[in-house]
């Protein structure tokens, strides 16, 4: 369940496609922030029962790329993050399966999984997508759990020219505490 916005599988909603959508020219800005929505949505929607989640940092800035890296390494490339803070108490016995159906999810879109950390306290995992958005599950000290979303360089859009506002999610920032019980997600053994 979300709270924020309708919650669980929307009704003929297909799979994200693993590849930018084919209009003409290149991807800005506000499409990658649609794409990384629907990326945070259906790895959510993998996970049974469904967690409550909040609307967490949202991103935007510039990024310069590594000398050397390609054809166009004097060019600056723009991104977009989103994030979803999940607010359903998730108890360190069941952590471990938080990450497995996402996993699970993310293997099956032919995702590559570049990151897993079973540990039982603070599991986690990351991925890319084929055309290059990164995604990535994480649980804080406290129990909380943050999925992430990151576009890779796209063309700037004027929506997204202010960059340098502090928003959630720069540094310093953490995902909110959980504060919603589920039978099953809290459950202690």
């Amino acid at each position: 369940m979300n709270v924020e916005s309708p919650a669980g599988p929307r009704p003929g909603a297909a799979a994200p496609s693993s590849a930018p959508s084919a209009h003409t020219g290149a991807v800005d800005q506000a499409a990658a922030a649609v794409r990384c929505e629907l990326l945070l949505q259906d790895s959510l929607d993998a996970v049974r029962p469904q967690l409550t989640w909040r609307h967490g940092a949202a991103r935007a800035g510039a990024r310069l790329p590594v000398p050397g890296s390609g054809p166009d390494d004097a060019a600056v490339h723009w991104y977009v993050g989103r994030s979803r803070d999940i607010v359903t108490i998730v108890s360190a016995a069941r952590r471990p399966a938080l990450p497995g159906m996402v996993e699970m999810r993310w293997r099956r879109r032919g995702w590559t999984v570049t990151s897993v950390n079973a540990g039982r306290e603070w599991p986690g995992l990351a991925a890319t997508t084929p055309d290059g958005y990164r995604l990535a599950l994480e649980f804080g000290e406290l129990g909380e759990a943050r999925l992430t979303a990151l576009s890779p360089g796209v063309a700037r859009s004027e929506p997204w020219s202010d960059g340098g506002v502090e928003v959630p999610g720069s540094s310093g920032y953490s995902a909110r505490l959980p504060e919603v019980c589920c039978p099953f997600w809290s459950a202690m053994g």
